[in-house]
């Protein structure tokens, strides 16, 4: 039965077949007389519309959809990323301002302060670098969603 039916879809050509209506609820497979034509039954048991019909605009639609979705992903992995330079960036000043307390009070932990310092102006400042090219990127892609 399977088979049969595989076989049914597979070559749907062979399964049709002309059909002549020779009176009013007759109907068979060979011609009634010579003025007879063969009825059109492409359109009976057929629910679904042919997905190769589709035109241009829903292709363009379809299309549209998909690079949207593309262009969404991405914004999503930018924010990850946003998330991350700013944890990363927090870790970091955590940790120099950790070291910072090892500091004796006299000349060499003044400079050794002011040395982490900096360096925790450097971190901030790396960090908002990448945090303002990774927003640049987000607005870049969320003008072309528009």
């Amino acid at each position: 039965m399977r088979n049969l039916l595989f076989f049914t879809l597979l070559v749907p050509e062979m399964a049709i077949s002309e059909v002549y209506q020779c009176s009013e609820g007759v109907y068979q497979a060979t011609p009634c007389g010579d003025g007879t034509e063969a009825l059109d039954l492409s359109h009976v048991g057929s629910v679904v519309e042919n997905s190769h019909k589709l035109d241009n605009q829903n292709k363009q639609n379809i299309q549209s959809y998909i690079s949207n979705q593309q262009v969404e992903r991405e914004i999503h992995s930018l924010e990850l990323q946003r998330k991350t330079a700013i944890k990363n960036r927090d870790r970091q000043l955590n940790n120099l301002r950790n070291r910072g307390r090892w500091a004796n009070n006299n000349l060499a932990g003044a400079t050794w302060q002011q040395s982490l310092a900096q360096e925790m102006s450097a971190v901030t400042q790396q960090a908002d670098t990448l945090v303002s090219t990774i927003d640049r990127q987000i607005a870049q892609l969320r003008t072309e969603i528009r």
